[in-house]
C-alpha cells in the first residue's frame, strides 16, 4: 500500500540529510554553519537522535547552500554521499530486501519516511524498470531550487542500486523534463549513462534484469522486522499530520485563499474554535497553513508569463497589491518583481547552456 507524503511543515524527519550537507560544505572550506542556521537548528541538533526536522526545513537548508556553493556538482555530490543505511529504519529495511523488485516497491511505498520534495513513481517499462519523479509538489520553487532537488534524488537513486548490488551496476539512460543545463556534461559523468533533456517527464532507467537479483545484504527476516517498525512510524506521521493535511487541501480548492477561519470551520461542520484547538493539537494553526498555501501559490504563479502582481494578489487572497508586496518580502526576502526576474534569468540561462 503507497502511503501519502507527509505535508512540508510537519516534523517528522532526523536531519541526516543536512548534517551530511553540512559535511560536505565543510569539506570544501566553506562556511556551512549558515545551512543548519537557515533551516532553524544548531550544531547540536545535527547530533541529537531526537532531533526531528521538516521538509521545509530541508528546503531552507539547500536553499542557502545553493546561495553558498556555486560549484554545480553540488547536488550529484550530496546524493552520492547519501548511501541506504544513512536514511535509518527506512534504508535499512530497503538494504536488507529479498530481491531488486521488492526494494522498488518499497521504497515507492515508505518514500513518505524520507524528508524528499519529489515524489517517486516505480514502473517497468519496455523492459526497463525506471523511477519517474513527480514535480507537482515543488513546480512553485524557484528553478535552480528544483534543479537541485532531482539532481540529488537521480544520484540518489544511482546510488542505492550500488548499495544493494555493487559499483558495476548503473542506470541505463536518465531523461530530464527541463532543457539541458550549462553544466549537462556532468550529468552523464555522475549518474554513469546516457542523458536527455527536454523530456516530458523526469525518470531513471534500469534494465529491467535487475529485478529479479538478490541484493548482497538481502535477509527476509530482518526486512520484515524493519517493515513492522516502518509502518508504525508512517502510522504516527500519517496520525500526525491529517487534520491539518484537510484544512491545507481545504484551502487550495476554495475559490479564495484568503478565506478566513470561520468559512474554513463551516466547511468541515465545526466552530472557528473547534478547529483552532484540533490544529493546536498538531503542532500548526490556521494562519501558518493560510500562510503556506498563498505563499505556494504566490510563487507558481509568478513564474507563469502573463499575470501581474496585481492580479497575483487577488488570486491569493490579499485585498491590495502592496499587502501582497509586504507578504511576498517576508516569505522570499525579496519583492515579487525581483523574484519573478530572477526566475527568468535563470530560465535564460538554462536556454542559453
Amino acid at each position: 500500500m503507497a502511503h501519502p507524503i507527509p505535508l512540508p511543515w510537519g516534523r517528522h524527519y532526523p536531519p541526516y540529510q543536512i548534517a551530511a550537507l553540512v559535511r560536505l560544505l565543510r569539506g570544501k572550506g566553506l562556511p556551512a554553519d549558515g545551512v543548519f542556521t537557515s533551516a532553524g537548528l544548531d550544531a547540536t541538533a545535527l547530533d541529537d537522535v531526537a532531533c526531528r526536522t521538516s521538509v521545509l526545513q530541508h528546503l531552507a537548508a539547500w536553499r542557502h547552500a545553493l546561495e553558498l556553493e556555486a560549484d554545480p556538482g553540488l547536488a550529484f555530490q550530496l546524493g552520492r554521499a547519501l548511501h541506504l543505511p544513512d536514511h535509518g529504519t527506512c534504508g535499512l529495511m530497503l538494504l536488507s530486501c529479498d530481491s531488486v523488485a521488492d526494494y522498488f516497491r518499497l521504497a515507492q511505498a515508505y518514500q513518505g519516511l524520507m524528508p524528499g520534495a519529489l515524489a517517486l513513481e516505480a514502473r517497468t517499462e519496455g523492459g526497463d524498470a525506471l523511477w519517474v519523479l513527480g514535480e507537482s509538489v515543488v513546480r512553485e520553487l524557484p528553478e535552480a531550487l528544483r534543479l537541485f532537488l532531482v539532481e540529488q534524488q537521480f544520484a540518489q537513486l544511482a546510488t542505492q542500486m550500488q548499495d544493494l548490488l555493487g559499483p558495476d551496476v548503473r542506470p541505463t539512460l536518465a531523461r530530464f523534463a527541463y532543457p539541458a543545463p550549462q553544466h549537462r556534461a556532468m550529468y552523464a559523468e555522475q549518474l554513469q549513462c546516457h542523458c536527455v533533456f527536454g523530456w516530458h517527464r523526469n525518470e531513471l532507467r534500469f534494465d529491467g534484469d535487475v529485478l529479479s537479483r538478490r541484493p548482497r545484504l538481502a535477509n527476509p527476516f530482518t526486512a520484515a522486522a524493519l517493515q513492522t517498525a516502518c509502518d508504525g512510524l508512517l502510522a504516527e506521521i500519517e496520525e500526525s499530520a491529517g487534520f491539518a493535511g484537510k484544512v491545507y487541501q481545504a484551502l487550495r480548492l476554495l475559490p479564495d485563499p484568503g478565506a478566513g477561519m470561520k468559512m474554513v470551520a463551516s466547511s468541515f461542520k465545526m466552530t472557528e474554535r473547534t478547529l483552532r484547538r484540533r490544529l493546536a493539537l498538531e503542532g500548526t494553526s490556521f494562519s501558518t497553513i493560510a500562510d503556506q498555501v498563498r505563499h505556494s501559490m504566490a510563487t507558481q504563479h509568478l513564474q507563469r508569463p502573463g499575470a501581474s502582481v496585481e492580479q497575483i494578489a487577488l488570486i491569493t487572497g490579499f485585498s491590495d497589491s502592496a499587502n501582497f508586496r509586504r507578504a511576498f518580502l517576508r516569505w522570499a526576502g525579496m519583492s515579487p518583481a525581483q523574484f519573478r526576474r530572477q526566475q527568468q534569468a535563470r530560465r535564460g540561462r538554462l536556454l542559453a547552456g
